[in-house]
C-alpha cells in the first residue's frame, strides 16, 4: 500500500490490520514486558510532566476554568485530583484541566519524531481514570506506557502534518483512549473501537492560534484527554468505530498521507518513551536551538544587553516563521524567536518568569525589534534528525560573536542531567506547593512508588 492510501473495506486490509495489532499490543502489555531501564526513564517522564502541570496550574485562565467546573461533579460520584490545586473534579474534567495546565508553560516533554508532545496527551487521562478507581501503581505505569507507545506511532504515521496544523490535539485522543482502556483492562477489540472513536474526535487545531496568541491553543491537549476518556466510555457502552478509523479520521491532517506501517513498527522492541526530549526553556521547542546558542555564547563572552546592536538568527523553516516582535500575551511570546532572544538577553533566563506579563516590557520589545530571523538551506537539510540554529550577535562597537547549535538540549543527543531536571521541577512546584512538598513529590513520582490517588494527594495544595 502506498503512503497516503486509506482503505475503507471491512477487515483484511493493511490499515485496519495495523490498527488491530496496535490495539492488541496495548491490551496485552504487562509491566514485566517493559525493560527495567525503560521503566526507570518512565519515572522521569512522569515526574517532569507532573512538574509542568503543577507549575501551569497557577495560570489565571486555568484557575478560572477549575472554578467554573467545580460544581459539575455529581454527589457520591468518583472524582479525580486536579494537580496543583485543592480541587477534585469528575475524571474527564480533571483530565481536561490537567492537560491544559501541563501545556500552558510550554515546558512539557516532547518527541521530535512524533513532532509533538505524547506524555501530556496520555498522562492526564490515565491519572484521572486511575485516581477515580484507585488503580495500583503497576496498572498506572502499564497504562501510561501503552498509551505513549501507541500514540507516538500514530503521530509518526501522521507526520508531517498538513500545513497550518498544530500537533496538540490532532492525534492525542488516541493515546488517551489507549491508556485508559489499558488501565481498565479492556480487551483488544474494545481498545481498537475506543482508538477509532477517539480519532473521530481529532481537533482541527491551528498553529496560528499559538503564533497569534489565541489561548484556546492551551486547551488542545486537555481536550484530547477528555475526548480519549469519552471514547472509552462510548466503546464500553456498545458504540462502534469506523473500520480503519484511526487512519481515515486523521488522514486530512496528514501532510503526506497516513503511513499505516508506522502503527506497529518495532512495537515492544523500540521504546519511544525513552526517545523524547525535556524542556528547560519555557517556550516553543522551535526556539530552543536559538536559546541554546545564546547560552553557549555566554559561556565564553560577557556583555550587557544594552550593547546589542543586532541579532541575526538562521534556523529551519518552521522556526523561521516565529517572528512576532511585540507579542500580546505569554502564549504569543513563547512562539516568538525575537522575543525569546530579547528576554533571554535582558533577564539572563528563559524560564517561566521570562515570558510573563512583566517580561513583556517596552525594553524587551525594543530589543526584539533588533532580532532578525530567517531560514537557512544547510540547516533545513538536517531535518528531521536535527533542528538547528546559527546565531550572530553584533555589539554597538561592531564586534560580533557567532554560535551554532546542531541539536537543542534535552533530547537523546544532548540530554539534561537529572539534577538539572530536578532543579526545573523545584522551580515549578516549590512556589505552588511549597519546598517540602516538592521534596516529597519528586522521589515518590520519580521512583514510581505512588498510585494515581496518592500522587493526586501529594500534588494538591
Amino acid at each position: 500500500m502506498e503512503r497516503g492510501e486509506v482503505a475503507a473495506s471491512a477487515g483484511g486490509d493493511p490499515v485496519s490490520d495495523a490498527e488491530a495489532r496496535a490495539a492488541a499490543f496495548a491490551a496485552d502489555l504487562r509491566l514485566a514486558d517493559v525493560p527495567p531501564e525503560v521503566q526507570t526513564h518512565v519515572g522521569l517522564v512522569i515526574a517532569d510532566t507532573v512538574g509542568a502541570v503543577v507549575g501551569g496550574a497557577t495560570d489565571p485562565a486555568v484557575g478560572s476554568l477549575v472554578d467554573r467546573l467545580a460544581d459539575e461533579a455529581a454527589p457520591q460520584a468518583p472524582t479525580a485530583a486536579v494537580l496543583g490545586t485543592a480541587s477534585r473534579l469528575s475524571p474527564r474534567l480533571a483530565a481536561l484541566v490537567t492537560g491544559t495546565a501541563g501545556t500552558v508553560l510550554e515546558l512539557d516533554e516532547g518527541h521530535k519524531y512524533a513532532a509533538g508532545h505524547p506524555a501530556i496527551h496520555v498522562l492526564p487521562a490515565v491519572l484521572a481514570a486511575g485516581d477515580a478507581t484507585d488503580a495500583t501503581t503497576e496498572e498506572f505505569l502499564t497504562a501510561f506506557v501503552a498509551g505513549y507507545e501507541v500514540v507516538t506511532r500514530v503521530a509518526r504515521a501522521c507526520a508531517p502534518l498538513t500545513a497550518g496544523y498544530h500537533p496538540h490535539g490532532v492525534w492525542g485522543a488516541v493515546g488517551a483512549a489507549v491508556g485508559v482502556a489499558r488501565l481498565r483492562g479492556l480487551d483488544a477489540e474494545t481498545t481498537l473501537t475506543a482508538m477509532r472513536i477517539a480519532a473521530n474526535g481529532a481537533q482541527h487545531t491551528r498553529m496560528a492560534a499559538a503564533t497569534e496568541g489565541a489561548t484556546v491553543r492551551n486547551s488542545y491537549a486537555g481536550k484530547a484527554n477528555l475526548d480519549g476518556m469519552l471514547a472509552v466510555e462510548l466503546a464500553e457502552a456498545g458504540f462502534t468505530g469506523l473500520v480503519g478509523g484511526v487512519a481515515r479520521h486523521l488522514s486530512p491532517a496528514c501532510g503526506d498521507g497516513f503511513d499505516a506501517d508506522e502503527l506497529t513498527r518495532d512495537l515492544g522492541e523500540r521504546w519511544d518513551v525513552t526517545g523524547g526530549y525535556f524542556k528547560r526553556h519555557a517556550a516553543c521547542r522551535y526556539t530552543h536551538p536559538t536559546l541554546d546558542a545564546l547560552d553557549a555564547l555566554f559561556e565564553r563572552v560577557s556583555f550587557d544587553a544594552d550593547r546589542v546592536a543586532e541579532v541575526d538568527v538562521e534556523t529551519y523553516p518552521m522556526a523561521a516563521e516565529l517572528t512576532a516582535v511585540r507579542p500580546t500575551n505569554a502564549l504569543q511570546a513563547k512562539f516568538s524567536i525575537p522575543f525569546a532572544v530579547a528576554t533571554r538577553l535582558l533577564t539572563g533566563s528563559s524560564g517561566k518568569p521570562s515570558f510573563d506579563e512583566r517580561a513583556r516590557s517596552a525594553a524587551t520589545f525594543e530589543l526584539a525589534e533588533r532580532v532578525t530571523v530567517r531560514g537557512a538551506s544547510d540547516l533545513t537539510a538536517r531535518l528531521p534528525d536535527a533542528r538547528s540554529a546559527r546565531v550572530r550577535v553584533t555589539l554597538d562597537d561592531g564586534q560580533s560573536y557567532e554560535e551554532e547549535v546542531v541539536h537543542a538540549r534535552g533530547g537523546a543527543e544532548r540530554p539534561w542531567a537529572e539534577a538539572e531536571l530536578r532543579e526545573k521541577f523545584d522551580e515549578l512546584v516549590g512556589p505552588v506547593l511549597g519546598d517540602d512538598a516538592a521534596d516529597t513529590l519528586w522521589p515518590a513520582v520519580r521512583e514510581r512508588s505512588v498510585t494515581p490517588r496518592e500522587l493526586g494527594v501529594l500534588a494538591s495544595r
